[in-house]
């Protein structure tokens, strides 16, 4: 049986049961240095969000934390590919955590992250029409502030180095 417990990204995965993403520490600073904002908007427009997402996200409690719950990299062609962590519970009540495969779409919409068409090794973990939407709160080069708009969470996310 396998019991969710963390979305690479899914980012943004990733906030839900079925994809609980990691929330910002009392610690975390509520926003990062932003990407440059579209003159006479004070926001970046969604090409600026595009081009700052491609590449690889960790999903991590803060910017130094040293446990990575999953894993996204996001193409310039609205797919993306990684692994989010789950533990499976045996029947006599002990765990181990796995490494569950994942590929989505995404797209961003008016400073919202998009993730749908979901498919999950084992297939079945993540359901395909489920939906997420993450409005990006604050993203450069390094990390990223998302707030899940199904419930209102915070969640920060690192970019992979090298």
């Amino acid at each position: 049986m396998l019991k969710k417990t963390a979305l690479s990204f899914a980012l943004l995965a990733l906030a839900t049961p079925a994809l609980a993403a990691t929330a910002l520490p009392a610690t975390m600073p509520e926003t990062l240095p932003a990407a440059s904002p579209e003159p006479g908007t004070g926001k970046a427009s969604d090409a600026i969000w595009r081009k700052i997402l491609l590449g690889t996200w960790q999903a991590v409690e803060n910017p130094t934390a040293t446990v990575i719950d999953g894993e996204a990299t996001f193409t310039p062609d609205g797919k993306a590919i990684g692994y989010t962590t789950a533990t499976y519970v045996y029947g006599d009540g002990s765990t181990s955590d796995v490494k569950v495969a994942m590929k989505f779409n995404w797209k961003i919409v008016n400073g919202v992250i998009i993730l749908d068409q979901f498919e999950s090794d084992p297939s079945g973990f993540i359901k395909s029409t489920l939906i997420r939407r993450f409005e990006i709160k604050s993203m450069n080069d390094t990390g990223a502030v998302f707030r899940d708009l199904d419930d209102g969470q915070e969640v920060y996310r690192r970019r992979k180095a090298g």
